[in-house]
């Protein structure tokens, strides 16, 4: 019994001293923004600490938010690992996104160059290559996604990290990041690789504006190759969008900080508008291609902003345990793009009428355009199916902001049917939020989950036929409960609708959240 203590002992105090060195390993990075080499940025990783004989070093396949197979690996070359010594270790190069390093125990320092994904932000799209999720270099502005610079060795993502970059002097870093900024070098703390992915940078000439909101403080940094300072027009802009989603969150915001993004590539006309955006927990960054037009980018930027903004509640707050625990190289996907895209469309599309800040005739024509949108996708395609092989079926998956969204009205008027219209989608989302209180859900328990917290039985029928099965939306159905006739595709209001139909149409779309 004694020699059995001492071995239990003595593997306990092994694993604390394993777990206590394991502790002590940070990833310091450097590079330095004045020595853009051939369109090409030089990272310098410093790093020790390994147990392992073997470790390999990754970039991401794909990062959340997006569902297209980037490979960022493929913008690495010139990839070195050396000693304390100076003395260049064996690496091997398997596939596109890893390198094997061998005697990993002596790693100490990482080099590389690293290419941008995309020059200029215009209007030649390539499916599945989502810019804003990819960085790019010039001499006077760097869209810097960190899973463009920097990667992580496998089974080694929790540990802190330091990115140290060095800059001219009249440059500017945005960022959610904690950060030191000093005239020519910037320091950025993040407790681990999935908080440095979450952050991207924006580094150009200072046009920044900063709002102090109730609950929030929020900071719109933009670029445009104009040359024109913009900030504060967009911010002028967001500030009520701002305030009108608070509102419709009960005023309970799920972040007290929050970073806008905005590169604008000046376009030479109106005839290509383009926006893309990508959210993250505390910022969202957005790449604009149009006209040097203040209301034309303030119009464009409202969608995006709002849609993203609302990101922060799914998937960042509300999601499953294949997002919690996120695998940039062999994703798992969750069935519920239906909820994270689909929902957040949905309150994009619903939180202007209930503020105030649309007409129901405008509500009414989105609806419409979204209809007429989703009739082009595969009917025959549940949403979770397309939820779990999204990069299989790119063709496919826009149906997530046009079925996703038209699911989620559907589901918004059946909770309200059932609870005398004072129960809707949003305050399902907030009871689902405050049910499972930070911690990811199980992906096959989500639907059972959602009608237990709902308290709504018949939701059981409605997830079966409408998410997960392929039966046609009861749009027509749950709209004239509605007082509202889709016929043609087209929405208008009956005549002489039923008082019970007045009020579902009232408590559903009235000027209050």
């Amino acid at each position: 019994m004694k020699r059995a203590a001492l071995l239990i002992f003595l593997f306990a105090l092994c694993a604390g001293l394993s777990q206590s060195i394991n502790a002590q390993i940070t990833y310091r990075y450097e590079t330095s923004l004045k020595d853009l080499s051939t369109d090409k940025l030089a990272v310098h990783l410093k790093i020790g600490g390994f147990s392992e004989d073997t470790l390999t070093y990754c970039f991401p396949k794909i990062i959340p938010g997006i569902y297209g197979a980037m490979n960022f690996g493929q913008y690495i070359s010139s990839f070195e690992v050396f000693d304390k010594k100076g003395k260049k270790l064996k690496t091997e190069h398997p596939d596109m996104n890893s390198w094997k390093v061998f005697d990993a125990k002596r790693i100490a320092r990482v080099s590389y160059l690293v290419d941008d994904a995309w020059e200029a932000f215009d209007d030649k799209m390539i499916t599945g290559f989502y810019r804003s999720a990819a960085s790019s270099f010039s001499d006077s502005s760097f869209v810097i996604t960190p899973n463009s610079l920097f990667g992580y060795f496998r089974g080694h993502i929790n540990h802190p990290i330091e990115v140290n970059i060095r800059k001219g002097i009249n440059l500017y870093p945005a960022t959610s990041l904690k950060k030191t900024v000093k005239p020519n070098q910037d320091v950025f703390v993040a407790e681990n690789y999935h908080q440095l992915v979450d952050n991207p940078i924006l580094y150009a000439l200072p046009d920044t504006t900063i709002m102090n909101l109730p609950g929030i403080s929020v900071e719109v940094a933009c670029y445009s190759t104009s040359g024109k300072h913009i900030s504060k027009d967009i911010a002028e802009y967001i500030r009520p969008l701002l305030i009108s989603q608070a509102k419709y969150l009960n005023n309970k915001l799920p972040v007290d900080h929050y970073t806008f993004l905005i590169y604008h590539s000046l376009a030479p006309n109106r005839n290509h508008l383009i926006g893309d955006g990508l959210e993250h927990s505390n910022s969202t960054l957005i790449l604009l291609y149009m006209p040097l037009d203040i209301e034309t980018i303030r119009q464009n930027i409202y969608g995006i902003a709002s849609h993203e903004f609302f990101h922060t509640l799914m998937p960042l707050g509300l999601h499953s345990e294949e997002i919690e625990n996120y695998d940039y190289n062999e994703p798992k996907f969750s069935k519920h793009l239906w909820l994270y895209e689909g929902m957040t469309e949905y309150f994009t599309m619903h939180m202007p009428i209930k503020t105030g800040l649309r007409s129901e005739k405008e509500f009414y024509k989105i609806v419409e355009e979204k209809i007429a949108s989703m009739n082009q996708f595969d009917a025959k395609l549940a949403i979770t199916d397309l939820s779990l092989h999204p990069m299989e079926m790119q063709d496919q998956y826009y149906n997530v902001y046009l079925k996703g969204a038209l699911i989620n009205l559907c589901l918004d008027l059946k909770l309200r049917e059932l609870s005398d219209g004072e129960y809707g989608a949003k305050d399902l989302v907030l009871d689902l939020t405050k049910h499972y209180n930070g911690k990811p859900f199980e992906d096959d328990q989500f639907f059972s989950e959602m009608v237990i917290v709902s308290g709504f039985p018949e939701l059981k029928e409605f997830t079966s036929n409408y998410i997960q099965g392929t039966e046609v939306l009861p749009l027509e159905e749950l709209l004239l409960k509605a007082g509202l006739k889709l016929e043609n595709g087209k929405i208008s209001e009956l005549e002489n609708p039923s008082a019970e139909q007045q009020k579902l149409r009232k408590d559903w779309l009235s000027h209050n959240p």
